[in-house]
């Protein structure tokens, strides 16, 4: 048998030709795969041999487990014996020959990892083959349907990420206050003690509202040889009254004679 890569190492590098110079192989290449190569390659060399019986031989050569298959068809891959790469490719070939993708992958022991878009994308149609593009349609309308059913979920997650307060505990977030409901408990505790603070002071209460213009001014009066006078006012309302005791008669205890002199 004729190995392109031992060819290339023994005629260039010179290796090979006793152990201190011994050929490095690939490291695709484990001691079991190396054993079951070297029987490959010792049936197929010797002389005289028919197609039938080295038909025979790889058929039963390639009836091993999966595992070993696959590391077998790599280390002729890394040693470049192109007889026995076509083999073993073969031979996993029919094995996933019309399998699904889950079980090539339970097959195979492949980790899932492909979402299932992934898994639904097209097809490869190089030879226009119509199996492949009815395949390919059914994907594009299993992707339609995978998206419609996307769409749907998000909706279903908005529609649940709403607010669902109430209005008082809303209130209480826009006043920012913490509770409303104590904010006006406040208040009507308020009123009721200024109620209560007029009922107890009634003559306060009513004393309140007077004239912020002219509710401190006094207007003081003075007798100055017989005339009543009236100081002025810093309110106008005030001097524009009449005077309560211009007209009245004076009660002081005076002398008729005395009070004549000072009404004229």
């Amino acid at each position: 048998m004729f190995c392109p890569m031992i060819c290339r190492e023994i005629m260039k590098n010179g290796t090979g030709s006793s152990k201190n110079h011994a050929i490095v192989l690939p490291e695709r290449v484990n001691p079991a795969s190396l054993s079951l190569i070297l029987d490959y390659c010792r049936f197929h060399q010797v002389p005289g041999r028919s197609n039938k019986e080295r038909k025979s031989f790889d058929e039963k050569f390639v009836r091993i487990d999966t595992e070993k298959l696959c590391k077998l068809a790599s280390a002729a891959l890394g040693l470049q014996l192109r007889p026995l790469v076509d083999l073993t490719c073969g031979a996993l070939a029919r094995i996933i020959g019309g399998k699904t993708p889950d079980e090539v992958r339970d097959i195979f022991h492949l980790p899932d990892d492909l979402t299932e878009e992934e898994k639904l994308e097209p097809l490869k149609n190089l030879n226009d083959d119509p199996t492949i593009r009815l395949l390919n349609r059914l994907y594009a309308k299993k992707r339609k349907e995978l998206q419609e059913r996307q769409k749907l979920k998000d909706v279903q997650t908005q529609e649940e990420q709403k607010d669902e307060r109430s209005l008082d505990e809303l209130l209480c977030f826009i006043n920012g206050d913490g509770d409303s409901r104590g904010g006006k408990a406040s208040k009507s505790k308020k009123k009721n003690k200024r109620r209560k603070d007029q009922a107890k002071n009634p003559t306060k209460a009513n004393s309140e509202p007077v004239n912020k213009e002219g509710a401190s001014c006094v207007v003081p009066c003075k007798a100055d040889n017989g005339n009543i006078s009236r100081h002025p006012c810093q309110s106008q309302n005030l001097q524009d009254t009449e005077y309560p005791f211009d007209n009245a008669d004076l009660d002081d205890g005076l002398d008729p004679a005395m009070r004549e002199e000072i009404d004229r």
